[in-house]
């Protein structure tokens, strides 16, 4: 329920134009029904230096700061007196306030969501550094084969219930499924050899109201990237799951074929 202005009481910041690492905190928002504002950024195209890229977001930064923003960075919400940055304390604010987390675990299972939740945040960083770092490329210059063991690490997890930890969807479930997303983008059918992580995408694909917002304009399929990545950026091509889609990317600009 992205809005321009008006009733929300919540505001979302991220680059403008890519999709990064911002979907799951937006899944949660559109499935907790809550409105909000989704305030974008601009990342400048073309410049030399990671200093000239960023010049407009270092002049909103300042703002953000003297506004009372502790660590100004993207992606960052504010709710009233509530100010974040770092995506993870977004997603367990947002969790912890939607009930999309485990009010009444005990120690073991509040530990389990924990550890599982560090090892995604550890499955999604390692393409994004791929994608990114040269040196990280050059030192982990088996990932693409390492792509179906680490699938298959969490081949268990949800098994035969529906979510990660059982019936009661978390956040860390927005968090699998947009990394499986992404995973699926950069080696296609890679998901193939994994029917429970398979199945486990789609299902949590047709959930509404997020499916609604995956289907919409305002999310924002392509590219993953900011355009100096070296993968999944704006420079290369559309992935084959995209095209099947209907998108198309004309001039710099992402839209659905009518």
């Amino acid at each position: 329920q992205a809005t321009l202005g008006g009733t929300s009481t919540i505001t979302l910041g991220y680059w403008g134009g890519l999709r990064g690492i911002v979907v799951p905190i937006r899944c949660m928002l559109e499935y907790a029904g809550v409105p909000y504002r989704f305030k974008t950024h601009e990342y400048i195209r073309g410049g030399t230096t990671p200093a000239e890229r960023k010049a407009r977001w270092l002049e909103d930064s300042a703002v953000l700061a003297q506004q009372g923003l502790p660590f100004p960075n993207v992606p960052y919400l504010i709710d009233g007196d509530v100010q974040l940055s770092q995506s993870l304390a977004i997603m367990r604010y947002l969790a912890r306030k939607y009930g999309l987390d485990l009010p009444d675990a005990d120690l073991g299972t509040a530990a389990r969501l924990d550890m599982i939740e560090a090892q995604v945040n550890d499955f999604r960083w390692s393409l994004i550094y791929y994608c990114w770092e040269d040196k990280y490329e050059a030192l982990r210059w088996n990932f693409l084969e390492n792509i179906p063991g680490e699938l298959s690490r969490f081949q268990p997890v949800p098994g035969n219930r529906r979510w990660l930890m059982g019936d009661r969807l978390t956040h860390v479930d927005f968090m699998l499924y947009e990394a499986l997303d992404q995973y699926a983008l950069f080696s296609e059918g890679c998901l193939d050899a994994e029917p429970n992580l398979k199945a486990y995408a789609d299902r949590f694909r047709n959930l509404e109201p997020t499916k609604r917002f995956l289907e919409s304009g305002d999310f924002k399929p392509w590219p993953v990237f900011l355009p100096n990545a070296a993968h999944l950026s704006a420079k290369d091509e559309l992935p084959k799951a995209l095209k099947k889609s209907g998108l198309r990317v004309s001039g710099g600009l992402v839209s659905f074929e009518s």
